[in-house]
Formats: structure tokens, sequence, C-alpha cells
């Protein structure tokens, strides 16, 4: 200890700026860890090759190891032991379920998904690079990314499965809100631009802070780029798994496009006290300005209209614009056919149409959140050049939507056993042994004391007081 906190010492007493000095002793702190631990691993190496002996085993070799840790990149060497008519084996590596050709720590391949759901995977490089001890080429964190995944996608599907809670202990929650919304993506390696479909559910929404920011509650996020249809039954699922929804209210919203229809979330919900479905107001409003668009001052009033849910006065503004067009203008047959198809779209989705406080529902908003929850996936996966294939934009989504939804980890320790091998009770073994062995106490110097002497000089307490003095 004394010689390390020399050497920080003489670093600092070397450096001409606190930067500097920083810089030296990032350098310094990452020998020291990986020399720490190098040592540590040897010597439980070696108590771990007791019981082997005993079996019968004999060294084979001595190979090192390289692995990189988020603190840093170590290398070890312990020991391969061999018996007549067995498999060679590493006792170290088997007692710390440590498998062949794995250079990354379980903890490095979770950060480095995690850095590069957020970003590309040449910025999550950078990223890692600049603000670790350790380094990963973009290539390799596309492959990481990729299997994690694939993992957290299989696990979605199949952890609803396994949940044995019994109906009466699920959650229960006077209104649910449910929403569905597809996002395109841009060309990637496929002929047809891959789209996301995603599905999500909360619980209302609260205004946490002094700005009073609006945060879902208890939100939970599907998506699929297979089709609508798995994202819908993920969502199911889970939905199924969490709740108890024979009395609840069920408040549904999406802007009518393929695969979200009513009955589409009907589907999903299955027995509840009621279902109210929304059609979504700015999805509509952008429906009449691009039926009306050559009209302005009668888009305005349909849009007034929709919102007041009159549909008499739907129908009068319908012959009012009919009866503005000009008889001679070329494209009259025209905007006379988009008035025609905007007031089938608002009759086939009137009931959809039905504001808050028209249906007698306890609270008064909660909806249109679907679309503004497309950030975190239309950040990482939209333009800037990125193009991915449907199951790359898959992978980067499920790590999203699990990050969103706190079962990052969860799926993960679930998913791959090594994540979770519990260290064997040989290694404990191992571990006390080496403790025993490293334990000292620790010096305290020289002991200086002096002999009391309360009577007289000749005294034999005396005597022996001037003899030592």
């Amino acid at each position: 200890m004394n010689q390390i906190i020399s050497e920080i010492i003489t670093t600092l007493k070397d450096s001409s700026s606190l930067l500097e000095a920083e810089l030296a002793l990032e350098t310094v702190f990452q020998r020291i860890t990986q020399q720490l631990l190098s040592a540590a691993i040897k010597q439980i190496d070696l108590e771990l090759l007791h019981d082997y002996k005993e079996q019968g085993y004999e060294i084979d070799s001595v190979p090192d190891r390289t692995l990189q840790f988020t603190f840093g990149t170590v290398e070890f060497e312990r020991h391969r032991m061999r018996k007549e008519g067995e498999k060679s084996v590493i006792p170290f590596d088997k007692a710390v379920g440590l498998k062949p050709r794995i250079r990354n720590s379980p903890l490095v391949e979770m950060k480095a998904a995690q850095i590069a759901s957020d970003g590309t995977y040449r910025k999550a490089e950078e990223a890692i690079n600049l603000l670790t001890s350790f380094s990963l080429s973009h290539t390799t964190i596309h492959t990481i990314t990729q299997k994690v995944g694939e993992t957290i996608q299989e696990w979605t599907e199949t952890a609803p499965l396994q949940d044995e809670t019994s109906q009466k202990d699920k959650k229960k929650t006077p209104v649910l809100f449910i929403e569905g919304d597809g996002l395109m993506l841009t060309k990637g390696k496929e002929k047809k631009r891959p789209e996301i479909h995603r599905v999500q559910f909360h619980e209302g929404v609260e205004y946490k802070g002094k700005q009073k920011r609006p945060v879902l509650i208890n939100s939970k996020m599907f998506e699929s780029t297979v089709s609508s249809k798995e994202a819908f039954k993920r969502a199911s699922l889970w939905l199924e798994s969490l709740y108890d929804i024979r009395e609840t209210i069920v408040i549904s919203n999406s802007d009518g496009g393929s695969g979200y229809d009513k009955d589409k979330f009907h589907q999903i919900i299955g027995k509840c006290q009621r279902h109210e479905h929304f059609r979504d107001a700015y999805h509509v409003n952008e429906k009449i300005k691009q039926r009306m668009y050559f009209d302005k001052k009668m888009e305005k009033k349909m849009k007034e209209a929709v919102r007041t849910y009159d549909w008499d006065r739907i129908e009068t503004i319908i012959a009012t614009t009919e009866s503005r067009i000009e008889i001679n203008n070329e494209k009259a047959t025209e905007f006379q056919e988009e008035l025609t198809m905007l007031k089938a779209y608002l009759y086939r989705n009137w009931e959809s149409l039905k504001p808050f406080k028209m249906r007698d529902l306890p609270v008064n908003k909660g909806i249109g959140v679907c679309e503004s929850n497309h950030r975190p996936y239309s950040y990482r996966m939209k333009r800037q050049g990125r193009g991915f294939s449907a199951q790359g934009a898959g992978n980067v989504a499920a790590i999203i939507s699990a990050r969103k939804n706190g079962t990052f980890l969860k799926a993960l320790t679930d998913k791959i056993p090594e994540l979770t091998t519990k260290l064997q009770p040989e290694f404990k073994g191992a571990v006390r042994a080496a403790l025993k062995k490293s334990q000292h106490r620790p010096s305290i110097g020289v002991k200086i004391g002096r002999i009391a002497n309360n009577g007289s000089p000749s005294s034999p307490m005396g005597q022996l007081q001037k003899l030592f003095n």
C-alpha cells in the first residue's frame, strides 16, 4: 500500500497541471487494478489445484488469458489440469463459470448494448473508448447488440407464459390506456422499408417537478418489425400476465392505419368493464387538411365541427364547400371526389371521434402518447444515413423497449446462463484459504514507555529505574 501511495504522490509531483496528473493517474490506476486482480486470481488458482491433485490430476500447462472488464483489460494465468482418460480442465475457469473464447465480461456486453441503443455503433465505440479503460470496435458492438436484442425478444415472448400469478393477485386499475402505431424507417439493406409496429399501455398521466412534466404511470412498450399482429400479441401476453381488467375501463387510441383498427385492440383486451376507442385527433385533422386543401376557410370550419362532434354541421360544411367549387375549374371533379372520401372517412369513424367530455369517463386525458413516444426509436434508427434490415431494427428496438420497461437486466439474467452462473463451492473454499494465508498483523512500530516509581531511589523499583535509565 505504501508503495502505491508513493507512486501516486510521485505522479502528482511530476505533473505540471491537474489534467496531466489525471491522465497519468488513469494509467497508474488501471495498471494497479490489473496487477492486483491478476495476483488475486493467481492465489485462488493455486488453492484450487489441491482438490484436483488429490483426484489424480496433474498440471498440464499454465495458459494465460485476457478478459475485458469494465475497469480495464486484465491478463492472468491459471493452471490446466489433466488426468488419463479424462478431458483436461482449467479449475479456475470452471469454478467461476468462465466459458472458452469469451473475451468480454458479461457487464461489458450489457453496457455496450445499452450505449448502442442510444446512438450509432461508431458513436458507441467512441464513447466506450473515451470514457472507459477498455475498447471495443464498432463491429464488435454491433455483434453484441444484435445478440442481446435477439435474447430480449425471445424473453419478451416467453416470460409471460411462465408467470403463475393467480387472477385474484393480479393488478387492478380503474382505467387502462392502450395505443398502437407504426414507425416507418428509412430504406436499409432490403427493398422494403422496415417498419416498427408499436403497442403500449399505461395507467394514466402524472405531473412531476416544478415544470409539471407529464410522466406515464406504469407504462409498458412492445414492438415488432414482423407485423402489427405480432406487436399486439406481445402486448396481449403481458397485459394478461400483469392485470385483471374485468372491472377496468379500457381506453384505446390509434390513427386508424392498417392493423390498428378498433377490433385489433378489442381482441387483446378480452373481458373488461367497458371499452372506449378513439381515433387520434392529430391524424383526423391531417386527413381533413389533405382532403380540403383547396378551401382553407371551410377546412378550418370542418375541424371545428369535428371537434364539437356535430354531424349535421359536417354535412352542411360538405354541401357548402361543394357549392363553392367553380364548375369551370379543371380540378372540380377531383375536389368533389376528395369531399366524398372525407365524408365517408368521418362517417366510418364517427363513433371513435366522440370527445372525452361526451363519453362520461373518469378521466379527460391520457391518449395520444404513442406517437410522441416514437422518439427513442426514431432518434436511434431514422435518417443520418442509417439503414437497417427488419431483423436488425427489431433487435435494437427490443433493447430500447426493455430499457424503457425496466426489464433489460431481468431479460438478460433470465435468458443468458453465464450472467447468473453462481460461483462454485470449491471457488469459495479456495478464496477462504487464500485469505487465511494472506492475513497479517499490521506493524504498530516500537513501543516507548517508562518505569513509574513513587518510592525512594534506594527502593528496589528505584534501583531498577536507575538501571534502565
